[in-house]
C-alpha cells in the first residue's frame, strides 16, 4: 500500500473512532438529561446511564464485527453514518415516548429501521435498548411492555429481512402490522377493567395507522437511499447510446452486436425468473467490455468499470462470469452463461451459411445438455425446472435469431 493511501486509511479510521465515541457519550449525555427531566433520584439516573452505555458499547461492537465480517446487510458496512442517525432520532423518540400511553408507542417502525440500516442482530439490540431507555423513565410500565414490544419488533425485523430489487414489500407491511395490533389487543385491550368498547381500542388503532405511515415513509426512503440508488446508473448502462457502448461499437461491430442479443436474451429469461432485469441486461451488454482495452480479461474488465462506475452488483456479476474456474453460483450469472453461449453458437452456424435453417429445438436440447454435463453449473443456486423455463424462452425467440443471420 502506497503512502497516500495509507494516510488516507489512517484518517478515515481515525474519523470513524471519533464517530463511534461521539454516539457513545451523547447516548449518556441523552439518558442523563431525560433522568433531570423526569426528576428521577441521582442513583436511580447513574444507573440508568451506566446500563444504557452499556448498551450502546454492545451495539457500536456489534456493527465493527459485523461490519468486519461483511455481516450487515446490503451497503449497511459503508454507511455506518446512516444508521447512528437514525439511532439518534430514534433515542429522543424514546425519552420523550413516556409522555404518552404505552400503547402508543410506535416500536414496531423503529425496529424495523434500524435493522434496515444495519442487520437484523443490531437491529434487534438497539431497538431493545432504546425500548428499555423508555421503560426506565415510565410509569407505570414494566416487563410486561418490553414484551409486547419486544415481540412486535423482532417479528417486524423477520418480515422485512432481505429486501430485494422486486420490493414486494405488501405482505411484510399487512403482516408486521396485523402482529402489532393483536399484541396490543392482548396486552392493553383485554386486561382493562372496564365495560367493553369500542373505545378501548382507540390507542391501539392511533398506533396501528402511526406506525403505518411511519413505515411508508421508511421504506419509501430505503428504495431510494438502498435498494434502487443505482436504479439510474443502470439505466444509463444499458442505454445502447451510452458512451461505452458507443466506443465498443466503432471499435468491434462484432462483439457489439454480440452484446446486444446476449443483453436481450438475459432480459427475456430475467423476466421469467423473476431475477433484477436491468442488472442481467447490464451484464449482457458488458461481460466482453474488456476487448476495449486489449483481451477480454478480468483486469481489463474491472479497468472498465472503476471508470464507469459500474454498481456493486454489476461487478460481482462479471467478476463471477470471468472467473478462470468458470464454476458459477448465482443464477444471474448461470443466465448470461447460457445466454452468451445459445448467441455465439447460432451467430456461428450463421457466419458458416447465412441460409442455413437451425432445427432449435435440438439446438438448445444439445446447448443446455453440453452445460450441464461438463459441470460448471454443479455449484449453482439454480434449480433444474429454472433452467428448462429458461431454455423455454429461448425457444420462443426463433424469430428474433434472424437478426443474427
Amino acid at each position: 500500500m502506497r503512502n497516500g493511501e495509507i494516510g488516507t486509511a489512517g484518517m478515515e479510521e481515525n474519523k470513524k473512532s471519533k464517530g463511534f465515541v461521539l454516539i457513545f457519550f451523547l447516548v449518556g449525555i441523552v439518558t442523563a438529561a431525560a433522568g433531570y427531566l423526569y426528576g428521577k433520584e441521582y442513583l436511580e439516573v447513574v444507573r440508568n446511564v451506566i446500563l444504557s452505555l452499556l448498551g450502546m458499547g454492545t451495539i457500536l461492537y456489534l456493527l465493527e464485527y459485523e461490519g468486519q465480517s461483511k455481516g450487515l446487510d446490503y451497503d449497511n458496512a459503508e454507511h455506518k453514518e446512516r444508521f447512528f442517525l437514525i439511532f439518534f432520532i430514534s433515542l429522543l423518540c424514546a425519552v420523550v415516548f413516556p409522555f404518552i400511553p404505552a400503547a402508543g408507542w410506535p416500536y414496531l417502525a423503529i425496529f424495523i429501521v434500524l435493522s434496515l440500516f444495519s442487520n437484523s442482530l443490531v437491529g434487534l439490540v438497539a431497538g431493545a435498548l432504546l425500548l428499555m431507555i423508555t421503560l426506565m423513565y415510565g410509569n407505570g410500565t414494566g416487563i410486561a411492555d418490553f414484551f409486547i414490544y419486544f415481540i412486535v419488533g423482532a417479528a417486524g425485523i423477520i418480515l422485512f429481512r432481505q429486501l430485494d430489487e422486486t420490493y414486494k414489500v405488501g405482505a411484510r407491511v399487512f403482516l408486521s402490522l396485523l402482529t402489532l395490533f393483536v399484541a396490543l389487543s392482548a396486552g392493553y385491550v383485554l386486561l382493562v377493567n372496564e365495560i367493553f368498547s369500542v373505545q378501548l381500542f382507540l390507542i391501539p388503532v392511533i398506533n396501528f395507522f402511526m406506525n403505518l405511515l411511519l413505515i411508508m415513509v421508511i421504506l419509501k426512503y430505503f428504495s431510494f437511499a438502498v435498494i434502487h440508488k443505482y436504479r439510474e446508473r443502470y439505466m444509463d448502462l444499458n442505454d445502447q447510446e451510452f458512451p461505452l457502448l458507443v466506443s465498443l461499437k466503432e471499435k468491434n461491430m462484432g462483439e457489439y452486436f454480440h452484446a446486444v442479443h446476449t443483453a436481450y436474451l438475459c432480459d427475456q429469461a430475467a423476466k421469467q425468473l423473476g431475477l433484477d432485469e436491468v442488472l442481467l441486461k447490464a451484464g449482457g451488454y458488458y461481460h466482453r467490455i474488456g476487448v476495449l482495452k486489449g483481451e477480454n480479461t478480468w483486469e481489463n474488465i474491472e479497468d472498465v468499470s472503476k471508470e464507469y462506475k459500474f454498481p456493486p452488483k454489476l461487478v460481482r456479476l462479471l467478476r463471477e462470469y470471468n472467473h478462470k474456474e468458470e464454476v458459477f453460483v448465482s443464477k444471474e450469472a448461470v443466465v448470461l452463461k447460457l445466454s452468451d453461449t445459445v448467441i455465439s453458437v447460432v451467430e456461428s452456424m450463421f457466419r458458416k451459411d447465412a441460409n442455413v435453417i437451425l432445427n432449435y429445438p435440438l439446438l438448445m436440447d444439445a446447448i443446455f445438455r453440453k452445460k450441464i454435463e461438463s459441470g460448471v453449473l454443479d455449484e449453482s443456486e439454480i434449480t433444474m425446472q429454472e433452467i428448462s423455463r429458461i431454455k423455454k424462452v429461448f425457444l420462443e425467440e426463433k424469430l428474433y435469431y434472424d437478426f443474427l443471420r
